[in-house]
């Protein structure tokens, strides 16, 4: 799923199906760099509906500064180069200089790598009969996997293990949020990005609990 497959049909969809695709839309775009087209989507103005529909549920502020970092984008005459580079400088490098999308690198005694967190999540997808695809070798705990699992339980209707896979991923995303508002990026797509995707992950807990 890419910013082009957002309209307004799925901005009106069941709350479970809008949540999956939103889920699966935030995994889209942690699971690798955007290519030329899909930026043109971007620029086209193809995630305006998605947009309007999160500022008018809270996110505004989060919103606005993705709104502004496309626009930022536009300016650069390598646009797509240049948000490839703050990809690579924020989920790329090392532990120390980014914020790497993986839950073992917040979580536990050593914070690194291949920790007990990738163990658990590769178990959590047998459970469910599901596997890792072999085009994408990541580990398990990568948040563009772990969103991907959390898309599928929302369209499953697996309500309580959604609600418990949301918990799970509260335990690190906002470390990793913070991390990354830390990297000195050419524009804030993906600093803004993370806080809209921390406070979604919040959101759904908050009315979880009401």
């Amino acid at each position: 799923m890419n910013a082009s497959t957002v309209t307004s049909e799925q901005t009106a969809a069941a709350p479970a199906d809008q949540r999956a695709a939103l889920y699966a839309w935030f995994a889209t775009l942690y699971a690798r760099e955007l290519n030329e087209a899909q930026l043109q989507t971007w620029f086209s103005g193809a995630a305006e509906p998605l947009f309007d529909v999160l500022a008018q549920a809270g996110f505004a502020a989060e919103v606005k500064q993705l709104q502004e970092s496309i626009d930022a984008l536009r300016d650069l005459p390598d646009a797509q180069l240049e948000l490839a580079a703050d990809y690579t400088m924020c989920f790329l490098l090392d532990v120390k200089s980014s914020a790497l999308p993986y839950a073992s690198c917040y979580l536990g005694e050593h914070k690194t790598l291949f920790g007990p967190e990738e163990k658990a999540m590769r178990e959590k997808l047998e459970f469910y009969g599901l596997g890792l695809d072999s085009n994408y070798p990541e580990a398990a705990d990568h948040l563009a996997i772990q969103l991907e699992l959390l898309s599928w339980l929302a369209m499953a209707g697996k309500a309580q293990d959604e609600q418990e896979m949301v918990a799970s991923l509260l335990r690190w995303v906002p470390m990793f949020s913070e991390k990354c508002q830390t990297i000195a990026t050419q524009v804030a797509f993906y600093p803004a990005l993370s806080r809209l995707l921390c406070g979604i992950l919040q959101a759904e807990t908050d009315a979880s609990l009401q």
